[in-house]
């Protein structure tokens, strides 16, 4: 963002005097709550990075909290650098023994990285940083804690002279409406349509990886559909293994496997003695003879994995909302693509999706791996049984009708699949933790409802939805 789109923005906020309640971080924006205040958002993108303060803000609840320290603290000024785009905030922390602390947060809002940073005033020491790193990245500067800050030394001036315009088609009145829409209107879409770029990309990849590994055993097919061959050439090698010459290249001799017995022609490996090329060939049929069958197994497991993925693609080019993580740390994303298609699943619409898992480790990857904070999750209350897993895909309040559906089919799925009136807790997925080293599909969970439901299996629900 231009320095005096940042310097008027400043301008009409610098009077902006509250108590800090907490601060969250979520892909490239920072959450900083304010008590009764509403919200400061700081956009860290790297296209494009400013500050605007809402009245009312929901903080995603993927975000996750950062700088405990900082609750209470008051914000008592808010200016900007007088050489670049970095926003002061001045706050005053008193903690309960009623030791006061003085800190700053260095709001760099400059490409390609902007980055916010946290010292003390006393010292001018870092505290913390989004973004660290050492004089081996970064050989003019470093950010690391305890260490003192110095601004980054660039070559920006300050045009000072330029006048601020707010875009008429933007409706704005002020710097900050205009922040906000920028933000909502033109960054979002881009981020969203650059993570769709990526997960293109990811799976076009893979696609060609399982397509060269398709190929690959297609030529071990045709090696090995030659096993008959390979033991023509081993029995044809044993009765002339003592007129092999030293160097010879080639045996024209009898096949003593064709009933008509013509003859054959053995190409020798000329470096090698007669008894390690008959070895040769009697490894070559034996491995071709034992690998006809699997490797038609692996050709049409390898062919059904590239079509899964390719499905995926598709949703993708169609922007839909994809459940699954396309940057795993290492390996192929196919086995968790059929573990995810092999699980029983419902699309009530576009921002509902239901999962139901039948087995201890299914229930596992539903709830632990697929499901997101805001996610819901339901499971019956006395009886074994399936974890349901409502995907809120837009993050949107529960109807009662999904809850009824939801609540009926882990009735179902449960050992109570033949009673009625079956009781079922239900609880978003951030209240689900699975104790470490406990037994698959074990998990206990806190701020749960109950309700009583009727057990209905999937076909069932579908119908009564006329789906």
């Amino acid at each position: 963002m231009k320095y005096v789109y940042l310097a008027k923005w400043v301008e009409e906020n610098a009077d902006l005097n509250a108590a800090i309640d907490s601060i969250h971080i979520y892909q490239d924006s920072m959450y900083l709550s304010l008590i009764q205040q509403g919200v400061l958002v700081f956009v860290l993108s790297p296209r494009d990075s400013f500050i605007y303060h809402l009245q009312e803000c929901s903080i995603p609840s993927e975000a996750h909290e950062i700088w405990r320290n900082l609750r209470n603290s008051r914000i008592i000024d808010i200016s900007i650098s007088p050489d670049d785009r970095i926003i002061h905030l001045d706050l005053h922390h008193k903690d309960i023994y009623g030791e006061s602390k003085d800190y700053q947060l260095l709001c760099e809002l400059m490409p390609p990285k902007p980055n916010v940073i946290l010292i003390r005033k006393d010292t001018g020491l870092i505290q913390d940083a989004l973004y660290k790193y050492s004089l081996a990245e970064n050989p003019m500067r470093m950010v690391l804690a305890n260490q003192p800050y110095y601004p980054p030394q660039t070559s920006f001036i300050p045009d000072q002279r330029e006048q601020v315009k707010i875009p008429e088609d933007s409706h704005a009145n002020t710097l900050n409406e205009y922040f906000f829409q920028r933000h909502q209107k033109i960054l979002k879409p881009q981020q969203k349509a650059s993570e769709l770029a990526i997960k293109q990309k990811v799976l076009e990849k893979e696609i060609a990886r399982l397509k060269k590994k398709l190929e690959s055993q297609k030529q071990d097919l045709a090696n090995a559909e030659k096993a008959e061959y390979y033991h023509a050439c081993a029995e044809a090698i044993k009765p002339n293994m003592q007129s092999i010459k030293p160097g010879q290249t080639e045996l024209i001799t009898t096949n003593y496997l064709d009933p008509e017995l013509k003859q054959i022609s053995v190409p020798l490996l000329s470096d090698k003695s007669p008894q390690q090329n008959l070895n040769h060939y009697i490894k070559k049929y034996q491995k071709a003879k034992s690998g006809l069958s699997i490797i038609g197994i692996n050709i049409a497991r390898t062919m059904a994995e590239i079509e899964a993925v390719e499905k995926l693609l598709q949703r993708v080019l169609n922007q839909e909302n994809v459940d699954l993580q396309l940057r795993p740390r290492s390996g192929s994303m196919t086995p968790k693509i059929n573990q995810i298609d092999r699980i029983l699943q419902f699309r009530y619409s576009d921002d509902w999706h239901i999962y139901i898992g039948r087995k201890a480790k299914e229930n596992d990857l539903i709830t632990t791996k697929l499901g997101k904070p805001q996610d819901w999750w339901f499971h019956s209350r006395i009886y074994r049984g399936a974890h349901v897993l409502l995907r809120n895909l837009k993050k949107q309040n529960i109807t009662n009708e999904l809850i009824d559906i939801c609540c009926s089919l882990a009735a179902w799925y449960s050992q109570a699949k033949f009673s009625v009136n079956v009781p079922v807790d239900y609880t978003q997925i951030r209240y689900v933790r699975k104790p470490k080293g406990s037994a698959a599909g074990f998990v206990t969970y806190t701020n749960y409802k109950s309700v009583f439901a009727n057990p209905k299996d999937l076909r069932q629900i579908k119908k009564e939805l006329g789906k």
